[in-house]
C-alpha cells in the first residue's frame, strides 16, 4: 500500500479525519476511477497495483469518513463563508490579445500545442502554462508574459519532482481522462463561486479528449453518480453530509453529465439522477447565504429544463409544464436573464406538446419580449458600460425565433412565421465561432431544422418541409451536437410530410418505410413517447398508400416495449 494512503488510513483510525478535499479524492476517485467498475479479483485494471487488501483499506477508508459526516455539522455548513463570484482569476489580457487578432480557443491552442480546454482555464481560472507554452503564447502574440497577464518567471506546478519520477502515476495523470475530468471538479476553490466556468470547462474537456465512447460514457455516469454515491444526496430530503460549496460543485458537475445523458439514448437515467439532486438544493436555497442561494437556484433552473424536456419523453407529458414552470421560478431567483429566457422557450414547447396552441405561443413572444428589451438596454448603455454585462449567445436568440416560427404556423400568421424562421437561421450561422453556450440551451443544427420542416409542414409546404428535414440525415449524420431523441423525431416528421406530399416522386413510399422503421426502432430504444408519434406517422403513410401491403405490413412493427 503506497505510504502517503498508509498514513492517511492510520490518522483516521487513530481518531483524527482528512479534511473533505484530501479525504474522499482519495476514497472516490481510488474505488471509482482507478478501477473503472472492475472487482478485487479483477486488479490488473489499477496502475498503482494495489493488493486487495489495500483496496479494502480504502474502501473502509470511505466508509469509515463517510460515518463521521453527520447531519449534526448542518448549521456549521450552512454558516461557511460566502462564495465570492469576482473575476479576479480572469486574465482580460490574455482574452484581449486573442481577441484583437481573431483567433478561437481551439486555433491558439493548436498553436501553442494544447487543447481549446487548456487555453481556456489560462483565461478563465487563472491555470499557469507550462514555461514551453509561454513562450508559444508570448511569440504567437508577440507579448511579453507580463503583457499576457502571466509573471515573467514560471514555475511548473504541475507534478512534483517526486512525481514526475513516477511514470506510471506520471502517464496515468496525463492520460487517463476520468482522472483529469474529477480533478477538475475536486480542485475546485471552495470560495469560487464560478460554477458557470466550472460547467464551461468540464464541457470542453469531454469535448476535446480523444475519448472512446465507452469512457465517454463511463466519465459521464461517474460524474452524474458522485452526488448520490460520494455526498450521499438523496430525492426524499435534503442531505447535507458535505459543505454546500462541496455540494454545488459537484451538482454542477453532475447536472452536465445528465445533459450529456440526455444526448444519448439513456433518458430514464438521467431523470431519475436528477431528481436526487432537487431537495438539497432547495435547502440551501431557502436557507444559505445570499450567493449559494443565487447559485443553487441556478442549478436548480437547470435541472427543472431537463426534467421538462425529458417528460415529454417519459409519459409525463403534463408534467412539462409544471418543470418548466419551476425553472422559470429558479430562474428568476438566480437572477439570470439567459435562464428566464430558455425557461419560457421550453414552457412554450411544454405547451405545445399539450395542444395548448394559445399558451404556446404567448410564453414564445414572452420570450421574444425579454431578448428584445435586453437588445434596447443594449443600444442605450454606454461603450464603456457595455463590457459590464456580457452579451447573450446568438444560439439563444435562434432557439427562441425557430420555436416562436412554428406557433406563429400553427396561428396562421404565415408573414410573421417566415419572417421568425429567418431570424432563426440569420442568428445561427452569424454565431462566433468560439461563443460559450450553455449545455441547457435545448437547440443544434439539428432542432433549427426540425422547426423549420414543422413551421413549412404547419404551412401546408410539405415538399419544403421534407426537404428541411432531411437535412438532418444526408448533411449532419456526424454532428453530436444533435440529440438522437431530435434524430428519432425528424425522421418521424418527415416520413409524415412525404407522405402528405402531392407530388410524390417515384422511390417516396419506399424511402418513407425505411425513414419509418429507423425511426420507430429509435422510439422504442428510447422508450418515448415518439412511439406514439410515430403510430399516427403509419396513419398517415396509409392513407396516402392505401392498399399497399408494404405499408400496411409495418403494423408488425408496432409492438410497445
Amino acid at each position: 500500500m503506497p505510504e502517503r494512503l498508509r498514513h492517511n488510513e492510520n490518522y483516521i483510525r487513530n481518531g483524527n479525519s482528512l479534511s473533505y478535499p484530501v479525504a474522499y479524492p482519495i476514497c472516490y476517485i481510488g474505488v471509482h476511477i482507478l478501477y473503472n467498475g472492475s472487482t478485487p479479483g479483477n486488479m490488473q485494471a489499477c496502475p498503482l497495483n494495489l493488493t486487495k487488501s489495500a483496496y479494502y483499506r480504502i474502501v473502509s477508508i470511505q466508509l469509515h469518513i463517510s460515518t463521521r459526516i453527520t447531519q449534526s455539522r448542518r448549521g456549521e455548513i450552512m454558516e461557511r463563508a460566502q462564495l465570492s463570484t469576482a473575476t479576479g482569476k480572469e486574465r482580460p489580457e490574455l482574452i484581449a490579445a486573442r481577441e484583437r487578432m481573431n483567433l478561437s480557443l481551439q486555433q491558439v491552442g493548436k498553436y501553442v500545442g494544447v487543447t481549446r480546454t487548456t487555453v481556456y482555464r489560462w483565461e478563465k481560472e487563472g491555470d499557469t502554462p507550462r514555461s514551453e507554452h509561454l513562450l508559444k503564447l508570448r511569440e504567437l502574440f508577440g507579448m511579453s508574459a507580463a503583457a499576457l497577464g502571466f509573471p515573467e518567471i514560471v514555475v511548473d506546478t504541475e507534478t512534483t519532482t517526486d512525481e514526475a519520477k513516477d511514470d506510471a502515476l506520471a502517464t496515468f495523470r496525463e492520460e487517463d481522462p476520468a482522472w483529469r475530468i474529477q480533478k477538475i471538479v475536486w480542485g475546485w476553490p471552495r470560495n469560487d463561486a464560478r460554477y458557470h466556468v466550472l460547467q464551461v470547462t468540464l464541457i470542453l474537456e469531454l469535448e476535446d479528449n480523444s475519448m472512446e465512447d465507452i469512457t465517454r460514457r463511463s466519465v459521464i455516469r461517474h460524474l452524474a453518480l458522485a452526488p448520490i454515491d460520494i455526498l450521499k444526496l438523496s430525492a426524499a430530503c435534503a442531505v447535507f453530509r458535505f459543505p454546500a460549496e462541496d455540494i454545488l460543485a459537484h451538482c454542477t458537475a453532475g447536472i452536465v453529465a445528465c445533459w450529456s445523458l440526455r444526448h444519448g439514448t439513456e433518458l430514464a437515467l438521467a431523470d431519475d439522477i436528477v431528481s436526487y439532486y432537487i431537495p438539497t438544493l432547495k435547502e440551501i436555497v431557502r436557507t444559505a447565504p445570499v450567493v449559494q442561494r443565487k447559485v443553487a437556484a441556478d442549478l436548480l433552473a437547470q435541472c427543472y429544463l431537463l426534467r421538462s424536456l425529458l417528460a415529454g419523453h417519459l409519459a409525463r407529458k403534463h408534467d412539462k409544464i409544471s418543470y418548466a414552470q419551476q425553472a422559470e421560478k429558479y430562474s428568476v431567483i438566480a437572477e439570470s436573464l439567459l435562464l428566464q429566457v430558455t425557461a419560457l422557450r421550453i414552457k412554450a414547447s411544454a405547451y405545445w406538446y399539450t395542444h395548448q396552441y394559445k399558451q404556446a405561443l404567448h410564453a414564445a413572444l414572452q420570450a421574444k419580449h425579454l431578448l428584445d428589451e435586453r437588445d434596447k438596454q443594449d443600444k442605450q448603455k454606454t461603450v464603456s458600460s457595455r463590457h459590464a454585462q456580457a452579451p447573450l449567445p446568438k444560439l439563444l436568440y435562434s432557439y427562441v425565433y425557430a420555436g416562436l416560427a412554428s406557433f406563429q404556423a400553427r396561428d396562421k400568421q404565415e408573414e410573421s412565421a417566415l419572417l421568425s424562421l429567418k431570424k432563426a437561421h440569420e442568428t445561427f450561422f452569424s454565431r462566433p465561432p468560439d461563443e460559450i453556450v450553455p449545455i441547457w440551451i435545448n437547440h443544434s443544427i439539428g432542432t433549427l431544422l426540425l422547426n423549420d420542416g414543422g413551421t413549412h409542414a404547419l404551412l401546408g409546404n410539405h415538399k419544403a418541409a421534407a426537404d428541411s428535414l432531411s437535412q438532418i440525415e444526408t448533411k449532419h449524420a456526424q454532428d453530436m451536437t444533435i440529440p438522437f431523441s431530435c434524430r428519432v423525431e425528424a425522421m418521424i416528421d418527415q416520413a409524415i410530410a412525404e407522405a402528405k406530399r402531392t407530388d410524390h416522386e417515384a422511390g417516396s413510399m419506399e424511402r418513407c418505410i425505411l425513414l419509418w422503421k429507423t425511426a420507430i426502432e429509435g422510439a422504442k430504444t428510447l422508450k418515448s413517447d415518439l412511439f406514439d408519434d410515430a403510430i399516427r406517422a403509419h396513419a398517415a403513410m396509409c392513407a396516402a398508400w392505401p392498399g399497399e401491403t408494404d405499408v400496411s405490413d409495418l403494423d408488425d412493427l408496432i409492438v410497445h416495449w
